[in-house]
């Protein structure tokens, strides 16, 4: 599907031609149709882009107007000062809100008048010396108001707080609240069909799994942590990939950031020693990092990718139960022929969809590959050499199959 600024123009270009009496308008809705978009569509205003960001720097003008004449003013009216402020901005957006149906930039401000009344209010009185729970407050008191509002900036705020509180607290014990802050933002965003919003909060919660996975590895279980962690992120990929092919609002830029993660998961793989270290700590079956990545690759199968996450699952079990240090050669190789296909496939469907930045993607990707393979050269001088030439000849033969099959159609 096309972006947000694709679909813009798209909807800009068709109003012209029914203007210019090109198309009928029902024709026109028709083809805007297919792009998930329609003649009636307002499309991205600068507005609320641009209130949102006066909103974060007033935040963080109040911030530091605070923090420059905090020690100057009585206990008493520091505290007065910071309850009475929250309670006008939040009463004054809910109050908008009820009425108007607007509101978002008050609460938005009231969140960060929030915020910084928790963590004056816990150093004024010394309250408590476990300071990420300053950060669970404000996460926790911004989930009733998301939930009312359903605002995006928001959304955002709690989402960006809860992150910090589970990095903090993460030192001190699994942070288990955060799927309750990660379902508000997936709320929102699915509420209002914020891409951006979608894909921050899957880069949360795959931070989030990652942190719970090591508190496994914490435990006296027993394995290695390096090879269960890089199989869960491996598998974690593949769902991202089908969960980047679902709907429009899901889908916005994945033709560009899901090959370019593909990429940067796959260029350690291409180098031997890469291999002979993920090897090296093989646990077999019991390594959880497996497990959680089978149940990643299961969820990908049946959200759109029935093949690439069986045969990833595959992958992921001969090398926990058979792998050794002594395969590291021709698992590199492999590899390097795996991101040779795929930069090759992209570029092929960049041209086909036109696409710029697939293609683009596929093409710096060989060309990163040949670098790192001219630079470490595997298998000595005649081994990068017959790599080259096994690449090469792949190369021609997929142009040339390429070509017959566009001559035929």
């Amino acid at each position: 599907m096309l972006g947000w600024m694709r679909k813009n123009l798209l909807r800009r270009e068709t109003r012209r031609w029914v203007d210019e009496g090109l198309v009928e308008p029902f024709q026109a809705e028709r083809i805007l149709n297919r792009y998930g978009t329609s003649l009636n569509d307002t499309g991205p205003s600068a507005l609320g882009l641009l209130t949102g960001l006066a909103g974060l720097f007033a935040g963080l003008a109040l911030l530091l107007l605070v923090s420059a004449n905090w020690e100057q003013l009585p206990r008493l009216a520091r505290f007065a000062g910071l309850v009475t402020l929250t309670a006008v901005l939040n009463g004054w957006g809910v109050l908008r809100l009820a009425r108007a149906g607007s509101g978002g930039g008050l609460l938005f401000l009231g969140g960060f008048a929030y915020g910084a009344s928790i963590m004056l209010t816990g150093q004024m009185y010394h309250l408590g010396e476990h300071f990420p729970n300053g950060l669970l407050l404000w996460a926790l008191g911004l989930v009733p108001l998301t939930l009312l509002s359903g605002g995006r900036l928001l959304a955002l705020q709690g989402l960006a707080v809860a992150v910090a509180w589970m990095l903090l607290e993460y030192r001190f014990a699994a942070p288990w609240l955060m799927p309750l802050f990660l379902a508000v933002a997936f709320w929102v965003a699915w509420r209002r069909r914020v891409a951006g919003l979608a894909l921050a909060t899957l880069a949360a919660t795959a931070l989030w799994l990652n942190l719970m996975l090591a508190w496994v590895y914490a435990t006296d279980f027993g394995p290695q942590a390096q090879e269960g962690m890089i199989s869960f992120n491996l598998g974690l990929l593949v769902l991202a990939g089908a969960l980047a092919a679902r709907p429009a609002w899901w889908s916005a830029g994945a033709g560009n950031w899901m090959p370019r993660l593909t990429v940067l998961a796959i260029l350690p793989f291409t180098f031997v020693d890469g291999w002979e270290h993920y090897l090296a700590y093989a646990w077999t079956w019991l390594d959880p990092g497996l497990w959680a990545a089978l149940v990643a690759l299961l969820a990908a199968a049946l959200l759109g990718r029935p093949l690439v996450a069986p045969a990833v699952a595959a992958l992921l079990i001969a090398v926990h139960t058979g792998g050794v240090p002594d395969q590291a050669l021709v698992w590199a190789v492999a590899s390097n022929l795996l991101l040779l296909l795929l930069a090759m496939h992209w570029m092929r469907r960049g041209l086909l969809e036109g696409e710029g930045g697939l293609y683009v993607t596929g093409l710096v990707a060989i060309l990163i590959l040949a670098l790192l393979r001219y630079l470490d050269l595997i298998g000595g001088y005649l081994g990068a050499a017959g790599l080259f030439l096994g690449m090469a000849a792949l190369l021609f033969v997929a142009g040339r199959y390429w070509r017959r099959r566009e001559a035929r159609s």
